[in-house]
């Protein structure tokens, strides 16, 4: 599968704050983006009301768009995993200018799955 980044976020949850909503941890030296544990709680809460009853389409909605958010957030870690984990030519470049690419864009890669 390729992927045409920069994958876009449709919508965000009302219910997510704007503050705390996501903590990141080291996982083998790399930083992965994690929900977190106020907002797991929340999807949590969604999936037994789901489980027991019908949601209401707001409720429904904001489930839907917490799993669109978690897709995003793993697209995230992968990317971020790949990239530490697998540095392009086994060389790392640095530059002094943050909005120069390090890598010319003809010479990017396609992430593929």
């Amino acid at each position: 599968m390729t992927t045409n980044l920069p994958i876009k976020l449709h919508h965000l949850p009302n219910s997510l704050p704007i503050d705390g909503a996501v903590r990141i941890e080291l996982v083998e030296r790399v930083p992965i983006f994690r929900a977190s544990n106020m907002v797991q709680e929340r999807i949590t809460t969604l999936i037994n009301k789901q489980k027991e009853s019908a949601l209401t389409s707001e409720e429904e909605k904001e489930l839907n768009e917490y799993q669109e958010l978690s897709d995003y957030l793993s697209l995230v870690n992968r990317t971020m995993r790949n990239v530490l984990l697998n540095p392009l030519h086994g060389t790392v470049i640095h530059y002094d200018d943050p909005f120069e690419p390090a890598v010319p864009p003809e010479d990017w890669e396609v992430l593929q799955w």
